[in-house]
Order: C-alpha cells, then structure tokens, then sequence
C-alpha cells in the first residue's frame, strides 16, 4: 500500500462515520469494497487499526469537515474514494 492510499484510508476514518461503521464490522471486506488494494499483509495490519479511536478525533471536528449523515452507496465498484 502506498502513502498516498494510507493517508487516503486514515482520513476515510475521521471523516467518514458510515465507514468507521461499517469499518468496524468488517474492516477487510469494506477496504476491498472501497476499491483499496491491499495484500494480505497490508489487510492484516490494516485489521489491527482502532476504529473507535478515530471517533474519537472525528467528534472534534467541525462538522463541515466530516461526511456525517451523508448517504453514500457501496456498489462494489473499484476506485480510491
């Protein structure tokens, strides 16, 4: 993975609440969703991430920075977000 896709994943989490939702059930699944191409490595570290900590950065942001409430489908079409 690259450090354009790490910081692209890392911002996903504190602005994003339906991702860090989602991204706690199943964090694997939601990243090859999402169009992030990841090996089994990366996935496994990826996996380790705290999602709840992100909440807790996400909470602080203004709300014009963050994607809360926005409806956004998942088609299973590939593409960094």
């Amino acid at each position: 993975m690259s450090q354009d896709s790490v910081e692209k994943l890392m911002g996903r989490f504190i602005t994003d609440d339906r991702f860090r939702t989602e991204a706690a059930a199943s964090l694997a699944e939601l990243c090859r969703l999402e169009g992030y191409d990841l090996t089994e490595g990366e996935l496994s570290l990826v996996a380790r991430i705290d999602v709840h900590a992100f909440e807790r950065i996400a909470v602080q942001l203004d709300p014009g920075l963050r994607r809360a409430g926005r409806v956004v489908i998942i088609t299973g079409k590939k593409g960094n977000p």
